[in-house]
């Protein structure tokens, strides 16, 4: 029932999104405009939740193999530190406040070690600058970088 449950507030949840996603601008996909993305996000997430919620009223679910271990001090601190992101996002700028957070997340993940969390967040942090920023010319904060 449960999973019913999550399943359908996910799918309402997905719908309100891409409903209010529809007021900008979706332009074209050579000319993409303010709304192209989260319009798009909207509609996968509309595709995926409504397939789950149909699944688990099937009774087809994976509810039975679901093993809830979650662990309080952690989901906390992932909390915490998406909060502070938000906070520091525009002062800070794109690519160092992105850096940190993927960083810290993957620590709070217990990715082992210090190279591959470090390498990989400063990639990934890299790759979506210059997708936004160099290919879509999507204005991202500087900060105090540059």
């Amino acid at each position: 029932m449960g999973e019913k449950i999550v399943n359908g507030f996910l799918l309402m949840l997905s719908l309100f999104y891409t409903v209010n996603a529809r007021q900008y601008s979706f332009g074209r996909p050579t000319a993409p405009k303010t709304g192209f993305l989260p319009q798009l996000i909207g509609y996968c997430a509309v595709a995926v939740s409504a397939y789950l919620f149909i699944q688990s009223l099937r009774g087809k679910g994976d509810a039975g193999n679901v093993k809830l271990n979650c662990d309080g001090r952690r989901l906390a601190g992932l909390i915490g530190v998406m909060a502070a992101y938000i906070l520091v996002f525009k002062s800070a700028g794109y690519l160092l406040s992105t850096v940190i957070l993927l960083f810290i997340v993957m620590k709070i993940g217990r990715v082992k070690g210090w190279k591959v969390p470090a390498a990989v967040s400063i990639i990934t942090s890299g790759c979506f600058y210059l997708i936004f920023k160099v290919f879509l010319s999507v204005p991202l904060p500087s900060g105090i970088l540059f």
